[in-house]
């Protein structure tokens, strides 16, 4: 099976509206899997043209209609388990989180990969978002995989950095190289004895043209 990996697409709140080149880039693919921060509810039914969606709810999304989400969930196909996560913290481990990228200069994890595999014991795959940068890692056998965000601050033209928060969000990003601030959406084939993923760059600018 050939699954679309879509995260923190902020339709509605970042973005005017998803960018068309999600769609192309998962034209054929047989699932697709959205690790939250959706926003705007109109994102999944876009991708369910493309073909059937398994979502979770984002932190971004608890005030925006999508309650009925669940946090985590455990989807099998090809053989295999994969489990879909945002990716969010408790907010002491998310602030401390910040706040040690802050002072490295670099983005800093703090036990995020662990912590993301104890949450689906027995996968053989877990999907995550909330990062907002591509994850391609295996923790104890199990392969962690993000495409990275739909919505990057990186490449929206019109995104105000003059705010503290956002200056502050900036220095954090300077640690990732280049190819990790594009946005970008992800593909899996899965299958007996397959387990494959790869990060599929989004380049066309992420704002319609007016």
């Amino acid at each position: 099976m050939r699954i679309g990996v879509v995260a923190d697409t902020h339709v509605g709140e970042l973005l005017p509206e998803l960018p068309g080149e999600v769609c192309e880039a998962l034209a054929g693919v047989d699932l697709i899997l959205h690790a939250g921060d959706i926003v705007d509810p109109s994102v999944l039914d876009i991708l369910r043209a493309v073909a059937p969606v398994v979502a979770v709810r984002g932190n971004h999304d608890r005030r925006r209609g999508h309650r009925d989400l669940p946090q985590d969930v455990l989807v099998r196909v090809g053989g295999l388990r994969i489990g879909l996560t945002h990716g969010h913290r408790r907010a002491a481990v998310e602030l401390s989180t910040i706040l040690a990228g802050l002072v490295a200069g670099r983005p800093c994890r703090l036990g995020f990969e662990r912590t993301m595999r104890r949450r689906f014991p027995g996968a053989d795959c877990v999907v995550v978002g909330h990062l907002h940068e591509p994850i391609h890692q295996h923790v104890r056998g199990v392969l962690l995989f993000s495409p990275g965000p739909v919505f990057s601050a990186d490449h929206d033209p019109e995104f105000d950095w003059r705010d503290p928060r956002a200056m502050a969000y900036r220095r954090y990003r300077r640690g990732l190289p280049s190819e990790a601030r594009w946005p970008a959406v992800g593909l899996i084939e899965a299958g007996p004895g397959v387990l494959r993923a790869r990060v599929i760059p989004l380049l066309r600018p992420i704002r319609a043209a007016a």
